[in-house]
């Protein structure tokens, strides 16, 4: 399953009497390397904690780790996420989440670049996570200028798009008698267009703890399979994420007591005895031995261990 992230920014500049001076409208903005390391852990639980402001204007450069010239930095208020799915015939979901970062008191000062910070509110202490300059109508950089009683709002929208395709593969399934039985799995998104997704305040290591599984077929990508079996008691390890990887190995083991029945599907999530939050990913996975297509049988004689990789980067398309 394929997931990208992007960004849009835009720059609203409003006199002491409240009239509009400045208005840039939305503009796409640069996902950091450090961005997407976010999403490894380790770097904060919010993508877009804060809002950087500088003077700088150099070219946005995936490897940058700051802002040219630091001014100032907001927290984000008025958080509103949109988790709708529209069929646009690409095959994609879209998902955002914009925040408002307000910046008064600024007295006289000229501004050419931005950034959001996953942690962090000092120029020696923010983890910048995405850069833009900028700009005019035309496209090009620019500067805007915020005088003595004027207030700047930075109004910044994430976005993260999911391919609601289905992806195939085939697996090894060890039958304990050292030979290895091939099966198919088949990944499809769940719960398209529900809150239970998370959006950028999580990272993968908030990818569920718990399994479903069922004796039933997955289903529509806006819903998920009935599940025959819950257990909150898998084992977990995540593995150590490694920078500029941008991928994430997560491994859950279903003991002797866990999902002994014909497993047609599995569906992992986080928390309670219903999926009520999948966690970074939402997801439901099919099984059938290549040979027949029979389920996966599991008795209290086997475990079941599943390593899940999951792997994010950069969306480039339209938004």
């Amino acid at each position: 399953m394929n997931l990208g992230v992007a960004g849009e920014v835009r720059f609203v500049v409003t006199k002491a009497d409240g009239s509009v001076k400045t208005d840039t409208g939305f503009q796409k903005n640069l996902i950091l390397n450090q961005g997407l390391d976010f999403f490894g852990g380790g770097k904060g639980t919010s993508f877009n904690a804060s809002c950087a402001i500088g003077s700088g204007n150099s070219t946005p450069n995936i490897t940058q780790n700051g802002l040219d010239a630091y001014i100032a930095q907001q927290s984000g208020v008025e958080t509103v996420s949109s988790f709708d799915y529209t069929d646009t015939g690409d095959g994609l979901y879209r998902m955002s989440e914009q925040k408002k970062y307000r910046f008064t008191g600024l007295s006289d000062v000229n501004i050419s670049e931005v950034g959001l910070a996953s942690t962090g509110s000092t120029e020696s202490s923010y983890y910048l996570t995405t850069r833009a300059l900028i700009k005019d109508s035309a496209g090009v950089p620019t500067t805007i200028s915020v005088l003595s009683g004027e207030t700047l709002d930075v109004i910044y929208k994430i976005h993260k798009v999911v391919n609601t395709g289905d992806t195939a593969s085939v697996i090894n399934i060890l039958d304990g008698a050292g030979g290895a039985v091939p099966y198919n799995v088949v990944v499809r998104p769940a719960r398209v267009g529900e809150t239970n997704w998370k959006l950028i305040s999580t990272d993968s290591t908030s990818f569920p703890s718990e399994l479903g599984f069922a004796t039933t077929d997955i289903v529509e990508f806006v819903s998920f399979p009935s599940l025959g079996k819950v257990n909150a008691n898998v084992q977990k390890s995540t593995s150590s994420y490694v920078n500029g990887s941008f991928k994430s190995t997560i491994t859950l083991t279903a003991g002797l007591s866990e999902g002994n029945i014909s497993i047609r599907s599995i569906t992992p999530f986080t928390g309670g005895a219903t999926p009520n939050n999948y966690g970074f990913f939402n997801f439901q996975m099919r099984l059938g031995r290549v040979s027949d297509d029979a389920p996966l049988t599991k008795t209290d004689k086997d475990t079941l261990t599943i390593p899940f990789e999951i792997s994010w980067g950069r969306y480039e398309g339209a938004l």
